[in-house]
């Protein structure tokens, strides 16, 4: 739930959507000037996963660099555990997603580099950024509604791209059957870049939603737009 009175949370979501609103749309115009929007999903195009990685990396220590001094204390030896678990624990969900998108109509026998691709591209922007976040358990717990987050604007905004950019894939995957002889249908493109698609547009509704809310205090009127806002969003 997005809170007005937390505003070191509000602030560090607002720019950390920002940079994504800014450095995704940065990969896509890059790679589609130069050529290699087509290539999208295959080895050749691992570097845009990197470029991705990086840049959420960096998001999840700026959205952490507030924890609590006790986190911050932790013992090496503990902290060595935690990433060896979480890289476990990733590798495993690529796997899941891998099967997943087979169960859902990817081509079984061909195209495997692709869908391991298509597969590490969800894995990196659902799982990772949650579970750099706040641990392998709690990420599970909140993505399968075992457990219900706190006032937390930021582990709102973390639950809701990570089901907004699965939602992106799948949609992406509607336009695959159709008859338009066109490159960009070529598998796993659309998915590719619908997973993109619904990331960034879970982070503009953040940037619009947050700066809704802050007008509202002045405005009033503008919380009828702040109610629209909530229905949209996944977590309210």
């Amino acid at each position: 739930m997005f809170s007005l009175n937390n505003h070191l949370e509000l602030r560090r979501v607002t720019i950390s959507s920002l940079v994504t609103c800014i450095y995704l749309p940065s990969i896509v115009t890059v790679i589609s000037y130069k050529g290699l929007l087509y290539s999208v999903g295959n080895a050749s195009s691992l570097y845009v996963l990197v470029l991705i990685f990086i840049a959420e990396l960096i998001k999840s220590f700026y959205l952490n660099s507030n924890n609590d001094l006790q986190v911050k204390k932790k013992a090496s030896k503990s902290r060595v555990g935690d990433i060896v678990k979480s890289i476990v624990f990733l590798l495993g969900v690529k796997f899941c997603f891998f099967i997943g998108i087979i169960l859902f109509g990817a081509p079984v026998l061909e195209y495997n580099e692709e869908t391991l691709i298509l597969s590490s591209l969800l894995t990196l922007l659902t799982l990772f950024p949650l579970i750099a976040h706040t641990g392998v358990e709690l990420a599970v717990q909140l993505l399968f509604g075992v457990k219900t987050f706190p006032r937390d604007t930021i582990i709102a905004m973390l639950v809701n791209n990570a089901l907004l950019t699965v939602c992106g894939a799948w949609l992406g995957a509607v336009v695959i059957p159709l008859d338009w002889n066109t490159p960009w249908q070529q598998w796993p493109i659309p998915c590719y870049l619908g997973a993109i698609g619904g990331y960034l547009l879970s982070n503009v509704l953040t940037v619009t939603k947050v700066t809704l809310m802050s007008a509202a205090n002045k405005h009033p009127f503008l919380g009828i737009f702040v109610n629209m806002m909530n229905k949209l969003h996944i977590s309210k």
